[in-house]
């Protein structure tokens, strides 16, 4: 089996599970890390996390054969005893190199990471990265937030905050109000000049049509004259 279909590093490290008892039934056979959110081949039963399997399909030429035996893939659920054994597995927590040392069952996994007071948090205006916890009373004084006024809705980094004073907060709305003003004048100077140019266009129209009726009528007094 080939290590080309493994692209990224495993979700559940092997060393994430706090007792491997039974190896066979709850790693994944192509990024060798406890299979995470697991299907299986209809033809010989063996698991693999679902990321690895569309990884693998992408690379793996059709008709797709199954990594394991070589026979065609045809995905099923993860068989019984495999979701046994996995919900059996207590794991430590993914962030526990920066404080956490919950180690809760596999199914209980998902839930905590998501919400664990430990999680990374990436400040929007430096980059720089929080746990959870910490993350709140960093963002409300970062110097490089953006923040939006509701008067004239500009944007600007909190450490400009004190230069955002009222007289250069309304200078900005009289702007706001110049410009307004000059766009729909040329908008209003477009459709003018665009409403002449159709009635421009209209009365040559009306003048071509007025002259060929006058030689309509001139070609009729004709033919009634003979």
């Amino acid at each position: 089996m080939s290590d080309s279909f493994i692209r990224d590093q495993p979700y559940l490290l092997k060393d994430r599970a706090v007792a491997l008892s039974i190896p066979k039934l709850v790693i994944c056979s192509l990024c060798q890390g406890v299979l995470w959110l697991p299907i299986a081949c209809q033809t010989c039963d063996t698991p693999f996390c679902i990321s690895c399997i569309k990884n693998w399909k992408v690379d793996a030429a059709e008709p797709h054969l199954c990594p394991h035996d070589n026979h065609e893939y045809i995905q099923r659920k993860c068989p019984s005893g495999n979701m046994y054994a996995l919900s059996k597995l207590q794991i430590t927590c993914r962030y526990k190199p920066h404080g956490c040392s919950e180690s809760l069952p596999y199914n209980n996994l998902e839930t905590h990471e998501e919400t664990c007071d430990y999680r990374l948090k990436t400040c929007s205006g430096c980059s720089a990265e929080f746990t959870k916890m910490n993350f709140n009373e960093h963002y409300r004084g970062c110097p490089f937030v953006l923040l939006k006024c509701n008067e004239c809705a500009t944007d600007f980094q909190r450490q400009y905050q004190v230069e955002h004073t009222e007289i250069n907060c309304l200078r900005i709305q009289l702007h706001k109000i110049r410009d307004e003003r000059e766009n729909y004048r040329q908008k209003q100077s477009e459709l003018i000049s665009y409403m002449e140019s159709r009635i421009d266009t209209l009365a040559s129209i009306v003048e071509l049509l007025l002259q060929q009726n006058e030689k309509k009528l001139i070609l009729l007094n004709m033919y009634d004259t003979f």
